[in-house]
């Protein structure tokens, strides 16, 4: 009980001290850190941080899911994105017994090459703009059902001649019953700073973020149901949009959308199941509310906010795929591979 409690402090004190300041929608630097690569993920709706499952790749999301069933597993993860550009991320663990497991990832974003003009909009040349975080995470149990997880992460950005360093920390904890196959678990991430400013640029807040999750695995059933809360740091998330934006034709004046309380609640909710068909396949489904609420065309929002994948094991390699879907313009394609090395 006081394992618990003082895990309970921790997350008080780490919350007090950021959610003051924290904010979203362009606030912040590094927001490639909350770009999801891993094709699990990106299928349960872009939040897998209340799945239980021996996947490497999911760590980098929630450092307390870290188990020893993870020990020397690889992954690797590829996403084609919008505009061309590229990101992904590569994940190993290891397990250390005494003090615990611990996994190293390498996340990248790859925005391209790009002309370099004068001030009269001559071609004078090229640069290219990429940004990486290189984390460390490490995982202990507390007890049987208790889990505590930490990252460390270095930043680095470089977009042309204007580069930027910095660090930060993700925390995890997580309670899961095994007996009954429930999972609950509460994560704090980019809690952190900037070491160096771009050229000439003021100190930026890091994409902090409060998180929490449940989920249930059904126990005769090849169903996992997740619920996940997003963004907890701030309650309100909606912002008025200027398209949306009507006229009254009885009085002439401007009428903005209403927006009611239960909206603002959806926007923090993501749902998201797997269908476990057999250990060697599963489908994926998820439903990202606020994703659907601030991408999707007023004039037909169709499947967007909406996340569909698969998972496929072949010998000694599992394969993951999903699509994820912005809006009628498109989405983005996850691809991940893993395996464990100690099988070869």
């Amino acid at each position: 009980m006081r394992k618990l409690s003082g895990c309970c402090f921790l997350f008080l004190l780490l919350f007090s001290a950021n959610a003051l300041f924290a904010q979203i929608g362009g606030d912040n630097t590094y927001a490639f850190l909350n770009l999801v690569a891993p094709a699990r993920s990106a299928a349960l709706g872009g939040n897998a941080i209340a799945t239980r499952a021996d996947d490497v790749s999911l760590v980098v999301q929630n450092p307390s899911q870290l188990t020893p069933e993870m020990h020397q597993q690889l992954s690797l993860s590829y996403v084609g994105y919008l505009a061309g550009i590229k990101f992904g991320d590569v994940a190993y663990a290891y397990d250390f017994k005494k003090i615990g497991m611990f996994s190293g990832n390498l996340k990248f974003v790859n925005y391209g090459s790009f002309d370099r003009t004068d001030v009269n909009s001559e071609v004078i040349g090229t640069f290219k703009a990429a940004e990486y975080a290189l984390s460390v995470s490490w995982s202990k149990a507390l007890d049987s059902s208790l889990f505590i997880g930490a990252a460390f992460k270095g930043i680095y950005s470089n977009l042309g001649d204007y580069k930027s360093s910095g660090v930060a920390a993700d925390v995890g904890l997580t309670w899961y019953d095994q007996e009954n196959l429930w999972c609950a678990t509460l994560v704090a991430k980019n809690i952190g700073a900037q070491i160096s400013t771009y050229e000439g640029g003021d100190q930026e807040k890091l994409p902090f973020e409060l998180q929490v999750g449940i989920s249930k695995k059904l126990d005769k059933a090849p169903f996992r149901f997740s619920l996940i809360a997003q963004q907890l740091q701030k309650f309100d998330l909606t912002y008025d949009d200027p398209t949306l934006t009507g006229v009254d034709p009885l009085t002439g004046e401007s009428k903005a959308e209403k927006i009611t309380f239960t909206d603002k609640v959806a926007r923090h909710l993501i749902l998201n199941a797997e269908i476990l068909f057999s250990k060697n396949f599963n489908a994926r489904l998820g439903y990202n509310f606020m994703r659907r609420k601030e991408l999707a065309y007023a004039e037909g929002k169709g499947m967007s906010g909406m996340s569909i994948g698969f998972g496929l094991n072949i010998k000694k390699f599992s394969f993951s795929y999903a699509r994820s879907i912005y809006n009628k313009a498109g989405g983005s394609n996850h691809f991940s591979i893993a395996t464990n090395l100690s099988k070869f």
